[in-house]
């Protein structure tokens, strides 16, 4: 049994607390880890369903506790249950945001799948027409399209953008493992500002549920446009792992569009660690903001709005998060110090 130092430390994670030979240990669980992952996603598809997520990063978070479950269990509960509860909310409640919103301000109803007759209520206008004012009255997802878009053909650039839109389901999860095995102070501050984040995108789609480009072309609004990601995916042969909540239609929401959260985590990854990481690792975490943003617009899942707005979002975020952590840690800092001199 590996020697640790308490985890009830709140100041340290189960893997600060372990020796050397504790981690090399838990090292090479965690490449077991990547391996098996490897492998079902190679043979079953990528993972995108919620539980489905959440059972690897379970299964990444008891390797770095060195199988340890008594460790692991008591680790989760107290480190990660807030981020998985709000995440899971978030996928269940996002399916009748529509329904909300489009009930408050009576909202029109709009064909939402081109196989069946689903309908959806939601915003149409707006943010198609601030597109249009951004950019000369025209529709940049359109325009990309029309130019570098070849239905049946997985163009390099498409291939690219395929990895580029799915990393959305596991590159802030995987960040908050690392921070939580290596920098647990930040790791705390980087849930907090997840969770945040993720919220305050929920409540905008409940009072505004929105149409994404390709279904404004389903209902006459625009020219064809094409789900990239999807049919490059079928064009390569390859699939992804969907929750099984989202087979259902109460539990998916095509018109959570406004603001683009797959826009918004990577930029709130680029404000969240500017001051954590030197200049290549800003460098890094620009483009793939960048990256996503462009692959977001030419995918048609998402108008340029949408992704600005999911910017401000991430930026007023960051911001919030840590001017009530710094007045926070002010009044504590202040709190001891008023201690102290009482002595």
């Amino acid at each position: 049994m590996e020697q640790a130092i308490p985890v009830d430390d709140p100041g340290l994670s189960p893997w600060q607390q372990a020796g050397p030979v504790a981690r090399q240990r838990r090292r090479r669980l965690l490449l077991g880890v990547v391996i098996a992952f490897t492998l079902q996603a190679a043979l079953a598809g990528f993972p995108t369903g919620r539980e489905v997520i959440t059972f690897w990063m379970l299964a990444t978070l008891l390797a770095a506790c060195g199988g340890d479950v008594r460790v692991w269990r008591r680790a989760v509960v107290r480190d990660w249950m807030p981020l998985l509860a709000v995440l899971f909310a978030y996928d269940l409640l996002r399916g009748v945001a529509n329904e909300v919103g489009g009930w408050i301000f009576n909202l029109p109803y709009w064909a939402s799948s081109a196989d069946s007759p689903e309908l959806a209520r939601a915003h149409l206008a707006g943010p198609l027409e601030a597109d249009k004012f951004l950019f000369g009255g025209t529709v940049p997802t359109v325009w990309l399209q029309q130019h570098f878009y070849d239905f049946g053909v997985a163009h390099w650039y498409d291939r690219i953008a395929v990895p580029v839109y799915l990393s959305h389901f596991l590159v802030s999860l995987v960040l908050a493992i690392v921070l939580w095995c290596v920098n647990y102070r930040l790791f705390r501050t980087y849930v907090t500002t997840l969770v945040s984040l993720t919220a305050v995108t929920l409540l905008t789609y409940l009072l505004y549920p929105a149409v994404p480009p390709w279904m404004a072309a389903l209902n006459d609004r625009l020219p064809e446009v094409h789900r990239v990601v999807q049919n490059t995916l079928a064009v390569l042969g390859s699939e992804t792992l969907n929750s099984a909540f989202e087979s259902g239609a109460a539990y998916s929401n095509p018109v959570a569009a406004m603001p683009s959260l797959h826009a918004a985590i990577p930029m709130m990854l680029l404000l969240f660690f500017w001051r954590e990481v030197r200049v290549r690792g800003r460098v890094l975490l620009a483009v793939y903001a960048g990256l996503m943003a462009l692959t977001l617009v030419y995918a048609g899942e998402h108008y340029v709005t949408d992704v600005l707005l999911g910017w401000v979002y991430a930026a007023a975020t960051v911001v919030g998060v840590r001017a009530v952590s710094w007045r926070r840690e002010t009044a504590d800092g202040s709190a001891v110090e008023a201690a102290t001199a009482a002595r």
